[in-house]
């Protein structure tokens, strides 16, 4: 390389080029912003290149000490500077190359790299790039508002269409032409992702909204299971079953979905209380809670399931609940239920599940254990809105009693699981208790670890239970179109005949009401003349009763064609004998002798 030739640049729209070597026929040049294999322009071609001043950092020359890493590379390509035909020769070049890639165990493209770099700048470091080291201040700060305005947004924008906007309010004239020097998007994305701006929180937050990211974002330091070091304390919560049920009492009736209420202890993560029913609101909070506090192995009795005591534990009101402020959680009936037993009630914050993570994730486990088992007999799938899909209704076979004795089993499977990342104490590690919900429930309890308070069963259920006005006839409590009565409770119900009064009533069973008299809960079961309702909840009381009232009017029509067609045969005879028949004056005697003469003829 000439030195006179080696300071000469030249420039072809907008990129820069060093001049090699000069002959009669063209010159040898180089990019000096892209460094690559030298390329020959003929002098009638090199007209249209124009001239320019050196670049700074080539003026600056090469610094006097090199780095070990400099040294290295300059001898990895001085058999290449030393013939100076390796400039125009491409095949010397690339053996030369390849000899000592082999050598310094590298490969001939790096070796050719380093090569074109030094021969474009005369130093074996990476030259600096024109007009992309910096950027505009003026750019940046359009960035920053485009990234700020546009796609830090609840309308959640992509980043290409932030961009387009910034272009749309910036760069755009008044007959709508895009400016030539506007931002590519390369560099508007370069710039988002240099700077950090997708990570941290800002953008959950300004996209999503602050819930979302206290869901899904934020750092979690602590343990849910840590939160109360006692049992007793029910995290409560209520979703809807993604299953179809039937009636009991007609299985081609489909009678919707069913609610599902769990109480669950927060210290040993047991489910404690559980209602299923169509009901959903403040009853079924306290039937929830009703449940907790009462005797499993009955109410698994009930169901026709034997189990110990050791496999459901719990017994005895709750000492606190901790919920978030839906309705059913903050009514009347709640809130007289919490003083009457002392019942704490904290409130989590509204749209936060993760506040009761506990008993979110057991809604997920039991819903992902049953619907594996029960796939194809009306349990919804994912695909259930998207067009063509199966309609799960008509799949539904079970009921509601069928379907509790599912979930009863999976309540028990779920108890007895091992909880793998529970932290056990140095005490439970000592006491070798084994990490399942039944047994730390167990141990909590040994040690004296509980706030929760034994009540009967019975008065708690009259407490929890919703309440309305029923009129008192001789059929004895009239509530709802059913008659109750209770012959040792005849006397009372003939004091109070013709009176309102009120009643304690389950929606779940219409077999028994509680009269409440002078403070005190009386319970009345179903007289005779109602006693075909028994066991029915109101859902299905109501489709009882709406299949009687389609019967009655089927017997209603028939029985109104038979009166008509009674009637028209009774006149086609009466008109045959109108016509045969002379109108005369007769006797009561002549009747009697004819009679008689009637009769003779019958024998």
């Amino acid at each position: 390389m000439m030195k006179e030739d080696a300071k000469m640049f030249l420039d072809s729209a907008g990129t820069r080029y060093r001049v090699l070597r000069q002959q009669a026929e063209g010159t040898w040049l180089i990019c000096y912003d892209k460094p690559a294999a030298p390329f020959f322009v003929s002098s009638a071609v090199l007209e249209r290149y124009q001239r320019i001043q050196t670049p700074d950092e080539t003026l600056e020359g090469t610094p006097s000490t090199k780095t070990a890493a400099e040294e290295k590379r300059l001898l990895l390509i001085q058999p290449l500077i030393s013939d100076e035909g390796c400039m125009t020769d491409r095949e010397k070049r690339r053996l030369l190359a390849k000899r000592q890639a082999q050598e310094y165990n590298t490969t001939s493209r790096r070796v050719l790299r380093i090569y074109y770099r030094w021969l474009a700048s005369g130093s074996v470091s990476a030259p600096p790039k024109q007009g992309k080291s910096r950027m505009m201040e003026d750019v940046k700060t359009l960035y920053d508002e485009a990234i700020e305005t546009y796609y830090f947004s609840s309308a959640q924008r992509s980043l290409r269409d932030a961009y387009d906007c910034m272009l749309l309010a910036h760069y755009v004239d008044g007959t709508g032409k895009l400016a030539e020097n506007h931002p590519s998007w390369h560099s508007f994305r370069q710039y988002y992702y240099r700077q950090g701006l997708h990570k941290g929180s800002r953008k959950a937050i300004t996209r999503s909204g602050l819930s979302v990211y206290q869901r899904n974002g934020r750092l979690h330091y602590g343990s849910g299971t840590t939160w109360k070091d006692k049992i007793g304390y029910y995290q409560m919560d209520a979703t809807q079953g993604d299953i179809y049920l039937v009636s009991r009492f007609d299985p081609s009736l489909v009678i919707g979905r069913p609610y599902i209420y769990l109480a669950v202890d927060t210290a040993t993560e047991l489910i404690a209380g559980l209602y299923v029913g169509l009901t959903a609101g403040e009853s079924a909070v306290a039937s929830c809670l009703v449940h907790a506090a009462s005797d499993k192995v009955a109410y698994c009795a009930s169901y026709g399931i034997q189990i110990t005591h050791e496999q459901w534990p719990n017994r005895g009101i709750a000492g606190g609940i901790i919920t978030d402020k839906g309705r059913e959680f903050c009514g009347q009936r709640m809130d007289e239920l919490c003083i009457r037993y002392g019942v704490e009630r904290e409130s989590v914050p509204p749209f936060r599940p993760d506040h009761k993570g506990i008993v979110e994730k057991t809604f997920d486990l039991i819903q992902q254990r049953y619907k594996s088992l029960l796939r194809g007999k009306g349990v919804i799938e994912p695909d259930a809105m998207e067009r063509w899909s199966t309609d799960y209704r008509s799949q539904a076979i079970l009921t509601m009693d069928d379907y509790t004795k599912v979930l009863i089993h999976i309540v028990l499977y779920l108890n007895s699981r091992t909880l793998k990342n529970y932290p056990l104490t140095p005490e439970m590690m000592a006491d070798q208790v084994a990490p399942t919900p039944a047994n730390l429930w167990r141990w909590y309890e040994d040690m004296g670890r509980s706030v929760l308070l034994d009540v009967d069963e019975e008065k708690l259920t009259c407490v929890a239970l919703p309440r309305e006005e029923a009129r008192v006839t001789q059929k004895g409590v009239v509530f709802r179109g059913l008659s109750y009565s209770d012959p040792g409770l005849r006397r009372l119900l003939e004091q109070l005949q013709g009176s309102k009064v009120t009643v304690a009533y389950s929606p779940e069973d219409t077999s028994k009401v509680y009269l409440l008299h002078d403070h005190n809960y009386y319970p009345l079961p179903l007289s005779q003349a109602s006693s075909r309702y028994q066991g029915l909840n109101e859902e299905e009381l109501a489709a009882y009763r709406a299949k009687e009232q389609e019967r009655i009017r089927e017997m209603a029509a028939q029985e109104t064609e038979a009166r008509v067609e009674l009637l028209g045969r009774a006149r086609e005879i009466i008109v045959g004998k109108i016509q045969e028949h002379e109108s005369k004056k007769i006797s009561g005697k002549i009747i009697q002798e004819n009679r008689e003469q009637e009769e003779g003829y019958l024998t």
